[in-house]
């Protein structure tokens, strides 16, 4: 017998769900791809239940003080397995986010460095400090140096100059 209404949210082989794609009026947009196959980021979008629930309390926080979307790449593929050289990305608990646009581009083209002219370096502390203040937030990469003076609990390292990087505490 079929069914009819809303699918079933994909699910991986440990449970973890693939993040939201396309929910309406979300604060966030996706992007990303695996092995550099175009249309391919929904793959590597699976995440612990922890790490969905942080999204979902910032994408709402988000919502409150800016109406923009941010941009949500890398989490996890199937099984936490390593691509593309990820040596991280394999617990689903960590995700990459695009800096905030001055303007409101989404989607793959989307990019932005915080070299760039079209980067709000404004908006993404304010940004990043949502995920700052959050409990479950043990890590934060990105490269601006005003960013880390602004928010004393983001670092650099390498790679990180047009996305930032956050990581949970570790899960069991």
């Amino acid at each position: 017998m079929a069914t009819s209404g809303v699918p079933i949210q994909p699910k991986d082989s440990r449970g973890y769900f693939m993040l939201p794609q396309a929910p309406e009026d979300a604060g966030y947009y996706v992007y990303g791809n695996v092995g550099n196959v175009p249309n391919t980021g929904h793959l590597a979008q699976y995440a612990h239940p922890d790490l969905l629930s942080v999204i979902f309390y910032i994408e709402r926080e988000w919502q409150a003080i800016c109406d923009r979307k941010f941009g949500i790449g890398n989490i996890s593929i199937d099984g936490g397995i390593p691509y593309d050289g990820h040596n991280t990305h394999l617990r689903g608990i960590e995700v990459d986010c695009r800096p905030v646009r001055k303007d409101k581009l989404t989607g793959p083209d989307a990019r932005v460095s915080y070299f760039d002219a079209v980067y709000d370096r404004g908006a993404t502390i304010k940004l990043l400090r949502l995920f700052a203040q959050h409990p479950e937030v043990k890590t934060i990469y990105f490269n601006d140096a005003e960013v880390q003076k602004a928010i004393g609990r983001v670092t650099s390292c390498a790679g990180h100059n047009d996305h930032f990087h956050v990581e949970l505490w570790r899960r069991k």
